[in-house]
């Protein structure tokens, strides 16, 4: 079988170096190779033919370091030429929209795309109209959804063992960051938001920027509750413990520990309000991006969504600028589509 041909824009951190900083480090549910460079070079089903980035230095490295045969400094000129299959980008986040488009535009059939998604609901929209006029797939960058103990906490929800899912409940993060709301959004099952309402911690308004348009780095959520259609809800109370989410049942509470090490599971007694602990197998932990890049081969050969898809990675996209849109109102209910779609929030 002829293999996927890939290319990388932006031979950076998310792409290659981050190899480097987990290693040798308590991991909760990461597992190496964790760069999109090191899991391609696992997957039997791709090959990297090229890079690109605007920083020569970088380029060079990156391609030496992973044995990539050729080098650009301009994304139009590598699409245009390779002929990809698979888009990884990387960049800025001010960067993400343009390569995502015009490789959609060009042939490219899946795109796996560093978080957050882009910078406006403006950009949003276009990704999501080309991508859908084109038939290309979509990989989001968060991991969380294509961790192990992830993918077991919502196999005992679908389960159906603790009754139905009600609510999920997360203790700190970023509004469009992209890894906070899309693990939220999957222990959920990504269904379809009718109201955000929300607070923010302190803004980050570009410098002499008071029209609250434009913000120059992300901020933490203090408060938010979402509705959905299914009649389920998602809270956010700030309270700084990060890295773990409870998923609440009708008739029980998950709750994942440590960023994905294990999970504690406690299903109610009877009719009364008490819960008692419920033992679960432990995980067999596997690299997310490794898992990511199947996935995405898996969806151009079968035609069929993977998990970190477009419709889920557009509901969290929606949400997180319905947080700042919330919260420059006082905290009233926003309902989708979000307006103000030209908003700016950069997640550095």
């Amino acid at each position: 079988m002829e293999k996927l041909r890939v290319g990388v824009v932006g031979c950076g951190r998310m792409t290659s170096t981050i190899e480097d900083e987990v290693r040798g480090r308590r991991l909760g549910g990461i597992r190496l190779p964790h760069s999109h460079a090191a899991a391609y070079k696992v997957v039997e089903e791709v090959e990297m033919v090229a890079a690109c980035d605007v920083v020569e230095e970088k380029l060079d490295a990156f391609c030496e370091r992973w044995g990539v045969p050729r080098g650009y400094t301009d994304f139009r000129e590598m699409i245009d030429a390779e002929r990809l299959d698979i888009l990884s980008v990387g960049t800025r986040p001010e960067q993400h929209a343009e390569p995502m488009i015009y490789g959609a535009e060009r042939g490219v059939k899946g795109i796996y795309a560093e978080k957050p998604l882009c910078c406006t609901l403006n950009e949003a929209d276009a990704i999501r109209e080309a991508f859908e006029r084109n038939g290309v797939f979509l990989e989001f960058g968060p991991m969380r959804r294509n961790w192990a103990v992830y993918r077991q906490a919502r196999g005992i929800a679908d389960s159906g063992d603790l009754g139905g899912v009600e609510s999920v409940v997360g203790f700190a993060g970023n509004s469009v960051g992209g890894h906070y709301l899309d693990t939220l959004l999957y222990l959920l099952g990504d269904p379809d938001p009718v109201a955000i309402r929300g607070t923010l911690a302190e803004l980050n308004p570009a410098e002499g920027d008071a029209s609250g348009m434009r913000f120059v780095k992300d901020t933490p959520i203090r408060s938010a509750l979402v509705d959905f259609a299914d009649g389920k809800t998602l809270h956010v109370a700030g309270a700084g413990v990060g890295l773990e989410f409870e998923l609440v049942c009708e008739g029980g509470l998950i709750r994942t520990v440590n960023d994905g090490e294990s999970l504690v599971v406690r299903k109610r007694i009877g009719e009364t309000r008490f819960y008692e602990p419920v033992a679960v197998p432990e995980a067999e932990h596997w690299s997310g991006t490794e898992r990511k890049i199947r996935e995405l081969a898996e969806s151009i050969r079968t035609g069929k969504p993977g998990v970190s898809n477009l419709r889920a990675t557009m509901i969290g996209t929606e949400i997180g600028f319905g947080i700042y849109e919330s919260h420059l109102n006082g905290g009233t209910a926003v309902h989708p589509p979000v307006p103000n779609r030209g908003r700016f929030v950069s997640s550095w």
